[in-house]
């Protein structure tokens, strides 16, 4: 008689929370990105390139079923809310109350999400859910930028990290972790897990995992997995905006209970390997205007990373530094997005053609800039809706809400409703704009757009603009 297939919850709370951000995270916002219910769940990430997706597609080869129980994820902004954190917990619980018996949980949590009136969230979410399971297996997906220094979540049978930034490896981790899930289900393994950290701040622009140090850190993390036999080795890269007393580096190592001694060897040795490349994360980018001056002497397609205002780091993406630089060469192709409701408003209402007075930008707070006053026209309009193409999260839908092309001579720039990184150019595809045709693309991002834009771009320029995410970490102090 063939056994039950095991039935394994899958639950998503995501958010990378920059406390130096003047926006709060509240419940409206998760309901933008995704506030999901049930088999929302499933219908959600089905079929895409994401974590979620790994989850399913390595739960089909495991032999597994998937239940969706709940999911929360908005766009990286300020602390959430108390509110909107008291809804999540509420909603995990009565989820999994609705969902039967369950043998497992499939857990994907960002690693640097903060809370109002919660001290740690996410390990709220763990404690809670282990009270529930007893000794059922948890497994945890989390992003790259985890806040892992200490030993929080402890309560995990295993924590898997992104080993990819730009994190293009994000379906792979949720796979790895289904099919872990079905080796503990399916061949009773026992897993232990081991834990180091090292105190390390680092900016997204010296995390790329193709460049020292990260990279050479994480070629000793598959080194030691392979030598040790380990389930998983994970460098944990740290996430610099978040003033929390967890922030740093960490790495976790998943093994068999049978080799417990060789896991704790392996992230004894990883932290020692790193500690004396910590001193490489320091970078000093160029200010604005050196940056702008150097994309100009570029050939074909060059991309000006606009730091301080990276949406997918938490700033809110209506900085105007490079704008205002950009309105100085007004005959230079150039492409870029802008968050500003009010403007995308003011376009819609106008319609296709006309020629409007905006003010652009510049309302989150001081380290945005002033606004910019300036004459556009209107050029396209949509809802802001698109499908990832590129190699990030490819297939996830997206939406910005009501979009708008506007052109100032020969600059076009996407008026956002709700602020959406430009990791994936077809974002300005989807407003029937080719990227290919421009000689400058703004981009409010860091690390992360390389992967899309790589096959676009002659180059990149990193350019250290304030916000939120400012290159400089002495502007932005800590407390904790």
């Amino acid at each position: 008689m063939n056994q039950p297939r095991p039935r394994i919850a899958a639950i998503g709370v995501f958010h990378e929370t920059n406390t130096y951000s003047p926006l709060p995270t509240d419940l409206a916002a998760f309901r933008r990105r995704g506030l999901l219910r049930g088999s929302a769940w499933v219908e959600e990430f089905a079929g895409t390139r994401t974590v979620g997706g790994g989850f399913l597609a390595g739960a089909t080869e495991a032999g597994l079923d998937v239940v969706g129980v709940f999911g929360a994820y908005a766009t990286p902004s300020g602390p959430v809310t108390a509110e909107a954190m008291d809804v999540i917990i509420d909603g995990i619980r009565t989820e999994l109350d609705r969902a039967g018996a369950i043998d497992g949980v499939l857990l994907e949590l960002h690693g640097a999400l903060v809370a109002d009136r919660y001290s740690d969230a996410e390990q709220t979410i763990v404690t809670l859910l282990r009270n529930r399971l007893g000794d059922r297996p948890i497994i945890a997906v989390t992003d790259l930028h985890a806040n892992v220094r200490t030993g929080r979540l402890a309560e995990l049978d295993a924590l898997i990290g992104y080993r990819t930034n730009p994190h293009v490896d994000t379906f792979d981790r949720g796979r790895d972790a289904a099919l872990i899930m079905g080796r503990v289900l399916r061949e009773g393994i026992t897993l232990t897990r081991a834990h180091r950290g090292l105190p390390c701040r680092a900016i997204p622009s010296s995390q790329a995992t193709a460049d020292r140090p990260l990279r050479l850190i994480m070629n000793r993390a598959r080194a030691l997995e392979s030598e040790y036999g380990l389930l998983d080795v994970t460098v944990h890269a740290g996430y610099a905006y978040a003033d929390v007393p967890r922030l740093g580096m960490g790495f976790s190592a998943t093994a068999d209970v049978r080799s417990r001694e060789l896991a704790e060897a392996a992230v004894t040795d990883l932290a020692a390997y790193a500690e004396p490349l910590i001193t490489e994360f320091a970078r000093k980018l160029p200010a604005p205007a050196e940056a702008f001056a150097d994309a100009l002497t570029g050939q074909g397609l060059v991309a000006i990373a606009d730091t301080g205002d990276n949406i997918n780091g938490g700033s809110p993406g209506d900085g105007t530094w490079l704008l205002r630089i950009a309105l100085d060469h007004p005959d230079v192709p150039m492409i870029g997005t802008l968050w500003d409701p009010e403007a995308a408003a003011a376009a819609h209402r106008a319609g296709v053609g006309a020629t409007l007075q905006l003010e652009l930008g510049g309302r989150a707070g001081p380290s945005s800039g002033a606004p910019v006053r300036t004459a556009a026209t209107v050029h396209a309009l949509t809802d802001g809706r698109f499908v990832n193409t590129g190699p990030m999260a490819t297939g996830a839908r997206v939406g910005m809400g009501d979009a708008a092309v506007i052109r100032i001579g020969s600059i076009d720039v996407v008026l956002q409703s709700t602020p959406i990184q430009p990791n994936d150019p077809e974002l300005f595809r989807s407003m029937g704009l080719d990227p290919s045709a421009y000689r400058i693309a703004l981009l409010k991002g860091a690390a992360a757009i390389r992967a899309g834009w790589s096959p676009l771009a002659t180059r990149f320029v990193d350019a250290a603009t304030p916000g939120p995410c400012d290159a400089d970490l002495s502007r932005l102090p800590l407390s904790h």
